[in-house]
């Protein structure tokens, strides 16, 4: 929801992504129904890279707790996060103030009010994309629809009609082409897209199968009717939409009017807010996913980004002109680095071997002013024309400013703005190649001459741009793109009396850049970057931009855009410089994958790239604590693995402890058997087996498993299962075959180096940076001391956690909670529970009690984290992973138990679950399996406490009272 444009607070961060991390089950241990989607595939030749796929895994985790674990209660999402994140306040910052009038004026008819608020409660179903330009969002966008639509199948949530918002027709368009292709590769599903004014329409006429998807220009969404602008009121739909908004916080003011109508229409569904540059608080505040410049260019997408620390003027406002060498140096310097690019480009080419497929780069200025008497762009066009004529050549092109430029690019280092100390990290510049650059090379590379020229203008097919040539050349080698370009190209042609080229009629230079090599230099406004899709740009000059809030957005979209590389054909866009796989061609690869940026305001342009880095360091900062090298001491560390194995399906022969029975409502079961009975072989194929494999198989395999003699053992019938309809059912069976039926868990044992990784990203959020200080001091002086310490992280005057130095432990130091409710939402992944805390406390007092073994370690595991599992199946009849609180490694000569420990187990029945999915999986004729792994015998066992609780006889070997019953058990075994 966007408002009056803040500063941001020091400690804004997206905290619905924080909060979802720590509080919801991670995607693979969700519910089989949210999990069980296709994620990866798009169409037929584009699949998923890694982070599209993690921002659609928060999605789902965040619809998961909100739908199905709140059942979409706001007041109680919001009542969460308010008490997760106590420091921020979030109602001060987020709830829409009476003095925000006009936005107040429109919601206050809508939502419930307290004297001068609205509270912000009522709008926290939404959920923000904070993702890099050039991340691929349309892509996510899309897949996102189509999981909404499955999951409204499935009816895990309400029903609601689809609409997609984004404030251009050129991405509306890229959007519709997406679709497309997404469509193409679809079966069973009819998705349809329609403009949002024919909704009424398509109500009434939409076939029965048919999932409509609307879509509208965000900026024509007002509370007026006019042909192209349409009233919100009259597409309300009760306010049952799924909005998504694709960068619809853009424009004027009327967009920050319009951010409300989208709250309206979705209030009773969900908000889905996608942006490269989030700069308001609310959105970065309900953000469930960040992947923004910064993270993008850190995870080794994209190019690298260095900014020149000089600034860029053309003029001077106290005079109408001013040292002429130093504009013509600012120019030169660009075009001598954008020669060594290409230069290297081409090199890079010839080594045909490597098979890449690199872009030729190209230079990108940006100017403030346009049209008006000496503009940006006019005094900008002046210095080319005068660095490229033949009257100017010896003098500026051929002489000692042109050495002195191609000095100053070598001695001025630029910066990398993602540097954590600040330092020259690395220009990417090979110095004595560049010094190898001579004015007849800029010539050649840049303006596409081997003699200077006269400029004239090459008139375009678009009415939007148009090109610059030397008349001792055949090719372009520059391209005007403003808004009245029309209005720009009279004002060149009379002021500087340039010649016009009529025989480049039909070319359109913009659309077509990346095959259009010979254009070098791009020159243009803001309505520059609104089309701008390439991987071409290696230098931005950005001229007289300003300081403002739309400034640092149309930085950051610039500069987004010029990041996009993509060395390898349909590759994603990571970066193969630092790739070990290419060390022998780094000096090649390294200036191609380098975006160079000059401004006019160095330090500002900085700032604002910088600004997107501060904003997740908000979120927290990770402390690594040390491995126990010393205890460890090169032992070997097993731990449980599991594969699927594919089984041939014996019906008859199939006990019923081998399979995992499906979880059904009963009047579902009895209309699907109904239905089962009545249709035949093929159009069970038709309609579910089309793309399956062994299709006859498993049609033959359903029909089976609705037999009278085979119910029991294949289904649990519940009248208090939610019902699918007979249908989804079918299709949910299929699912549940394909996982469960055909496929069994086989356990096995791995050797693991590194089984737990937790302690290696401990989350701190605490404001002030001395008392994280404090915190790193104190773990290197409990590890260096072994002794333990109680510390604050308030700055307040007591102490909310402690640090401990225990010696069996695989890390150091072990970190508990003394405050809970003060560090629960400021520290993440430590000992916080006071079961596990008072079992570690008992437990480092009696570690004489394990004398007898010869060596042990244990170490406390974090769900989610850790790959240290144990699988069972839930009351819901859904496999899940039960990540017990501790493990345990003992040895005695060759022989290994590692023994799982869970403290805080007090659900009884489903302790009972765990347990026995645990002895399906690690026990033998009522023995613990035992498992080798070279000379060893390892075998593996479970511990459950409760210190008031009997059990029934089959479980009480799992159940243990006691630190003294726990060591007399594992005595027992080893």
């Amino acid at each position: 929801m966007a408002s009056k444009t803040k500063s941001l607070s020091t400690n804004i961060y997206p905290l619905l992504m924080s909060f979802i991390d720590e509080k919801v089950p991670i995607f693979e241990e969700l519910p089989y129904d949210w999990r069980e989607v296709d994620l990866e595939s798009f169409s037929d030749a584009k699949r998923l890279w890694d982070f599209q796929l993690e921002a659609l895994k928060y999605a789902i985790r965040a619809l998961y707790y909100y739908y199905e674990v709140l059942e979409a209660d706001k007041q109680k999402l919001w009542n969460e996060l308010e008490e997760y994140s106590f420091d921020l306040d979030i109602s001060s910052i987020m709830d829409i103030k009476k003095s925000e009038d006009e936005i107040w004026k429109i919601l206050n008819r809508y939502f419930y009010g307290e004297r001068d608020k609205i509270p912000y409660s009522n709008f926290i179903n939404r959920m923000g994309f904070w993702m890099a330009t050039g991340s691929g969002k349309t892509l996510v966008i899309v897949k996102l629809i189509d999981i909404l639509i499955t999951y409204m199948e499935r009816n895990l949530i309400p029903k609601r009609h689809i609409l997609f918002l984004t404030y251009r027709d050129d991405l509306i368009e890229q959007f519709k082409l997406h679709f497309k292709e997404f469509n193409k590769s679809q079966s069973g599903k009819i998705l349809k897209l329609y403009e949002l004014k024919n909704f009424n329409n398509v109500l009434n006429y939409k076939s029965f199968f048919e999932f409509p998807i609307f879509y509208y220009r965000s900026d024509n969404i007002s509370d007026i009717q006019k042909e192209k602008i349409i009233n919100y009121e009259n597409y309300d739909n009760g306010g049952n939409w799924y909005v998504i908004l694709d960068e619809a916080h853009k424009g004027s003011k009327e967009s920050s009017k319009s951010q409300q109508y989208f709250s309206i229409l979705s209030r009773n569904g969900f908000l889905f807010n996608f942006s490269a540059t989030f700069t308001d608080e609310r959105d970065i505040l309900t953000t469930i996913y960040e992947f923004n410049l910064s993270t993008f260019i850190e995870n080794g997408y994209g190019k690298e980004i260095r900014i020149f620390d000089e600034n860029v003027k053309i003029k001077d406002k106290n005079k109408d002109d001013f040292n002429e060498n130093k504009k013509y140096m600012i120019l030169l310097k660009t075009l001598i680095l954008l020669t060594y690019l290409k230069k290297k480009s081409k090199d890079l080419r010839r080594k045909q071997e490597l098979n890449l497929e690199y872009h030729s780069p190209l230079s990108v200025f940006l100017v403030n002013s346009v049209n008006t008497k000496d503009s940006d762009l006019k005094l900008l066009f002046k210095i080319i024309k005068e660095i490229t004529s033949i009257e100017s050549y010896e003098k500026i092109l051929n002489s000692e400013i042109f050495k002195m430029a191609r000095d100053s690019v070598i001695e001025n280092k630029p910066i990398n703005p993602f540097d954590e100390n600040e330092n020259f990290s690395g220009s990417n510049i090979e110095t004595n190649y560049l010094l190898d650059i001579t004015p007849l090379d800029v010539l050649k590379e840049v303006f596409n001459s081997e003699t200077p020229g006269e400029i004239e203008i090459v008139k375009s097919k678009s009415e939007k741009e148009f090109a610059l040539k030397l008349m001792t050349s055949d090719k372009p080698f520059a391209l005007i793109k403003v808004g009245d370009a029309k209005k720009l190209f009279d004002a060149l042609v009379n002021e500087f009396e340039l010649r016009v080229q009529e025989t480049f009629v039909d070319e359109d230079y913009f659309s077509n850049l990346d095959e259009k090599e010979y254009i070098n230099i791009l020159l243009g406004s803001r309505a520059f970057y609104e089309g701008w899709d390439s991987n071409r740009p290696n230098i931005i000059v950005f001229i007289n931009i300003g300081t403002g809030n739309e400034a640092k957005k149309f930085v950051l979209q610039s500069v987004g855009r010029g990041l996009r590389v993509q060395p390898i054909k349909n590759g994603d866009r990571k970066r193969l410089g630092i790739s070990a796989t290419y060390s022998k061609y780094r000096n090649f690869i390294l200036p191609i994958e380098t975006l160079y940026v000059w401004g006019t305001k160095t330090k500002v342009i900085k700032q604002i790239i910088e600004s997107t880095k501060e904003i997740i360091k908000n979120s927290g900062i990770k402390i690594e604590l040390k491995k126990n090298i010393d205890r460890i001491d090169g032992h070997k560390l097993f731990v449980p693995a599991y594969k699927k194995v594919k089984r041939v399906v014996d019906i008859e022969k199939l006990k019923n402890e081998d399979i995992q029975k499906y979880n059904i409502n009963c009047s579902d079961f009895q209309d699907t058997k109904n239905v089962l009975e009545n249709i035949s072989d093929e159009l069970l194929y038709f309609f579910y087996f089309s793309n399956e494999d062994e299709p006859l198989e498993k049609i033959k395999l359903l029909r089976g498993m609705f037999k009278k003699e085979n119910e029991e053992k294949f289904f649990d019938k519940s009248e208090n299962k939610k019902r699918l309809g007979w249908h989804d059912c079918i299709k949910d069976i299929i699912r549940f075959i394909n996982n469960y039926v055909i496929f069994e868990t086989i356990p096995d044992v791995k050797e693991n180096e590194e089984p737990i990784i937790h302690y290696k990203g401990i989350k701190i959020r605490i404001p002030k940076e001395e008392e994280i200080n404090r915190v790193k001091e104190t773990i290197e002086k409990v590890y260096s001391e072994h002794y333990e310490e109680k510390v604050s992280i308030t700055g307040k005057d007591r102490d909310e956690i402690e640090l401990d130095f225990i010696k069996e432990h695989y890390f150091i130091p072990v970190i508990k909670a003394l405050d809970r409710e003060v560090v629960k939402s400021l520290l993440a992944n430590i000992l916080n529970e006071n079961s596990e805390i008072q079992f570690v406390n008992e437990l480092k007092k009696k570690s004489n009690y394990f004398e007898q073994f010869d060596w042990w370690l244990f170490s406390k595991i974090v769900q989610r984290i850790d790959g240290i599992y144990i699988l069972f199946t839930n009351k819901n009849g859904i496999e899940q992973k039960f990540y017990p609180d501790f493990v345990f490694w003992f040895k005695k000569e060759n022989k290994y138990l590692i023994a799982f420990v869970d403290p805080k187990s007090t659900e009884f029945a489903d302790g009972y679950r765990k347990i026995d999915g645990f002895i399906k999986l690690f026990y033998e004729n009522n023995k613990p399996k035992i498992f080798e792994k070279n000379e060893f015998k390892i075998i593996f066992n479970l511990y459950l406490f409760n210190r008031n609780f009997g059990s029934p006889e089959r479980y009480q070997d799992f159940w243990v009272k006691s630190i003294d019953e726990f060591v007399n058990k594992i005595n027992n075994i080893i």
